[in-house]
C-alpha cells in the first residue's frame, strides 16, 4: 500500500501524526509525508524523506498573521483570505504534483490540511482524516463546522485545479481521545492511541533522575514563543512567565522550563530551583514530573494525559480554552482562565494539583484508558484492510 500523509504546517498539528506513519512504514507500506517550510525539516528529522509542497512560502507565518489581523480588527472586518483553508490553498498544487508521481492508494490527512481531500478526490481513493485535537473530532459539531469551512474556502482552488468531483466526507476519522474525554468508536470513527512524539534531542543527564522534591514542568508552547522580539505582547508574555517562576519557587518544587532560550530573553535572574531546559521532549521529561503548567495546546495536553501527569492550564486562544475545559471537567487539571491569570493563581492551582489526590488518580485512570486504545500498529492494519 502506498500512503500519502500530510498535515497542516505547525508543530502541534504535525508531530502527533508521526507515530502512525512509523507504524505504516514498519508494516511494510510505502509512506510519503508531504508538508512545507520548517515542518518539512521536522518531517525529515522524524525519519521520512519528503517534498516541500510550497517552497519559498512560509504558510504557517501567513496563517498566524491573518489570524492576528482578525483578532486585531475592531470593526468586525476580516482579511480577504483567512482561516484554516489557507493551508490547503497554499499546498494544493505541490501535494497534487507529489501525488501524480507517487500514485497513492490512500490519503491520510489532518482536518486542517484541506488539500489532502483534494488529492483523494482527484484520484478517487480513500481519504482518512487523522485528528490531532483534544476538544473535537469526527462527527462533533465543532469538527463538522471546521470541516465545512475548510471545504468552502477551497472551492476556488478546486475549480482552478479542475477537480469536478464533489467534496467527499472522510472514509474514516481517527480519534485520539479516550472515550471518557469524548472519543468515538464506530464504523467510521476509529480510536487511535495517542503516542507522544516531540522530536528527538540529546537529553541532559538529570532528565531521567527522579528528584527528591516534586518536579514541575512549565511550558507555553511554540506559538507564543514565536512572537516578534521586542513586541509589546512578547514583553508581557516574558514578564508573566517570570512572575510565575518566581511564585512557584516558594512552593519548594523543582521547576523545569521547557521553552526555547530565545523565548525567555529578558526573563532575568531566576532562583536556583528553576532549570532552563530549552526545547526538551515532554515524553522524556514528564515521567519524572509531578505536574505540568502549560498553555493548553492539544499536543502538550495529550502528552501529559498519556503519561498520567496532572495539569495546570492557562489557555489563551485557538483551541486552548476548549482543551482546558475538557481537562478541568474530567478532574485532570486546574483551569486558570485568561481573565484571572496571575502568578498567585497559578501557584494556588499547582498547590491543589500537588496536594489533592483526586487529580493524580484521574490522570492515572485516563493514562490507563489511553494505553488500552488501539495502537498505531493496530490502526495501520485497519487502514490496509480499508484499501483492500
Amino acid at each position: 500500500m502506498r500512503v500519502l500523509a500530510t498535515a497542516a504546517p505547525g508543530s502541534g498539528l504535525f508531530l502527533p501524526t508521526v507515530p502512525l506513519a512509523w507504524a505504516l512504514r514498519a508494516a511494510g507500506h510505502e509512506v510519503l509525508m508531504v508538508n512545507t517550510g520548517a515542518t518539512s525539516n521536522a518531517v525529515a528529522a522524524s525519519g521520512f524523506s519528503t517534498v516541500d509542497a510550497a517552497p519559498g512560502v512560509d504558510v504557517h507565518a501567513e496563517f498566524l498573521a491573518a489570524s492576528q489581523a482578525v483578532l486585531a480588527a475592531t470593526d468586525g472586518s476580516r482579511p480577504q483570505r483567512s482561516g484554516m483553508g489557507m493551508f490547503g490553498e497554499a499546498m494544493a498544487d505541490g501535494l497534487l504534483r507529489a501525488a501524480e508521481q507517487f500514485r497513492p492508494d490512500l490519503v491520510v490527512s489532518t482536518l486542517e490540511q484541506g488539500a489532502g481531500e483534494l488529492v483523494a478526490a482527484r484520484y478517487a481513493i480513500p481519504y482518512v482524516e487523522q485528528s490531532v485535537r483534544l476538544a473535537w473530532a469526527g462527527p462533533d459539531e465543532q469538527a463538522a463546522k471546521y470541516r465545512a469551512a475548510v471545504a468552502e474556502y477551497l472551492v476556488p482552488t478546486r475549480e482552478r485545479l479542475g477537480i469536478s468531483a464533489p467534496y467527499a466526507e472522510p472514509t474514516a476519522c481517527l480519534d485520539i481521545r479516550p472515550a471518557s474525554l469524548g472519543g468515538h468508536d464506530s464504523k467510521t470513527e476509529w480510536p487511535l492511541r495517542y503516542v507522544p512524539y516531540n522530536e528527538g534531542r540529546v537529553l541532559p543527564d538529570w532528565v531521567l533522575d527522579r528528584p527528591d522534591r516534586p518536579r514541575v514542568c512549565v511550558t507555553m508552547g511554540s506559538v507564543l514563543g514565536s512572537l516578534p522580539a521586542g513586541s509589546e505582547l512578547k514583553q508581557l508574555y516574558v514578564a508573566v512567565v517570570r512572575e510565575i517562576l518566581l511564585e512557584l519557587a516558594g512552593l519548594g518544587v523543582e521547576t523545569v522550563v521547557a521553552m526555547g532560550e530565545s523565548d525567555l530573553e529578558g526573563v532575568g535572574e531566576l532562583p536556583e530551583s528553576v532549570r532552563i531546559a530549552g526545547w526538551t521532549p515532554l515524553s522524556a521529561l514528564l515521567p519524572t514530573c509531578s505536574a505540568i503548567v502549560h498553555h493548553g495546546g492539544a499536543g502538550t495536553s495529550l502528552t501529559a494525559l498519556a503519561l498520567g501527569v496532572p495539569q495546570v492550564v492557562l489557555p489563551q486562544g485557538a483551541d486552548q480554552p476548549a482543551n482546558a475545559a475538557v481537562l478541568a471537567e474530567r478532574g485532570l487539571a486546574v483551569l486558570v482562565r485568561p481573565e484571572t491569570i496571575s502568578a498567585a493563581a497559578v501557584r494556588d492551582g499547582l498547590s491543589r494539583v500537588l496536594d489533592e489526590p483526586g487529580f493524580g488518580s484521574a490522570a492515572e485512570a485516563v493514562r490507563a484508558e489511553i494505553h488500552a486504545m488501539p495502537s498505531p500498529a493496530d490502526v495501520a492494519g485497519n487502514l490496509a484492510a480499508l484499501v483492500g
